[in-house]
């Protein structure tokens, strides 16, 4: 029997290590070295974290958000803004419209696919846009190609910062359009590009997309929010950093470290009521 339990144990513990180590090769994962995986962005300037403690020790964060993310996770986004931070979000998709919401941001990203059968790198979907240069976060002006990008909207305080050609169509409608834009928070700055593909392995090394990735870098420590992707891998690293993070800031760190020790005294305790 107590092998059967050691086993197990043993069993469970590999388990888990498996599934920590295992590379995550998810689109845009930071493990993914494939053509849609962020591996080289990566290597370049990112970090990729998992927990809202580490966005606190980070000056620039970008997300692809591809699942709603809890609360904790947008206050420290929200603090991290108000501090000076700057949070780049890149995403083709509406369903990034909640966390621009949530972060008070006036960008609306559309979802209508932008095609250009003129001024693109590869073909139609990967329109050429024209970035205009900001200087408060120090970004050139620069061309970047994008993969399947759509229409975003910026109203009130946000600005466009990228532009596609005149060549380019959305449904019915004609270019140009917005693809890139900034919007200020607090002392800090949210930037939105509808093509979360600009930075993957199949990407990065054309046009200016790796100079735009090194100029938002180049502001501070940057870092890339793995939990924004999703799936059950990323949760479960999530939930050991996070518990990790616990064990080495509150007391509860002397107790783990002690606990091989109380549970062999509780042992031969137990062995001797037995005798």
């Amino acid at each position: 029997m107590r092998g059967l339990y050691i086993a197990l144990v043993a069993s469970i513990i590999i388990a888990m290590l498996v599934t920590y180590l295992y590379p995550y090769t998810a689109p845009y994962s930071p493990s993914n070295s494939g053509w849609d995986g962020y591996s080289v962005a990566v290597k370049t300037c990112l970090k990729p974290i998992y927990t809202p403690f580490e966005v606190n020790s980070s000056r620039v964060v970008f997300i692809v958000p591809l699942v709603n993310l809890p609360e904790a996770y947008v206050k420290a986004l929200r603090d991290l803004l108000l501090r000076g931070g700057v949070v780049v979000i890149l995403s083709n998709s509406p369903a990034a419209n909640q966390l621009l919401g949530e972060l008070g941001v006036n960008v609306t990203v559309t979802g209508m696919v932008i095609k250009d059968l003129l001024f693109n790198a590869i073909n139609e979907y990967f329109p050429i846009a024209v970035v205009e240069g900001y200087r408060p976060l120090n970004i050139t002006p620069m061309f970047i190609v994008l993969d399947n990008a759509t229409v975003i909207e910026p109203r009130g305080n946000s600005t466009p910062l990228a532009l596609t050609g005149l060549s380019s169509v959305a449904g019915n409608e004609t270019g140009p359009f917005a693809v890139m834009a900034v919007a200020k928070y607090g002392n800090g700055y949210v930037i939105v590009i509808s093509s979360p593909g600009i930075f993957m392995n199949s990407l990065i090394d054309r046009g200016n997309n790796m100079l735009l990735l090194r100029e938002l870098c180049s502001i501070g420590p940057s870092a890339y929010l793995v939990t924004a992707l999703g799936g059950f891998q990323v949760e479960y690293r999530a939930m050991l950093i996070t518990m990790y993070y616990y064990v080495r800031q509150y007391p509860v760190n002397y107790v783990v470290s002690i606990s091989p020790i109380l549970a062999l005294a509780a042992l031969m305790a137990f062995k001797r009521a037995k005798a």
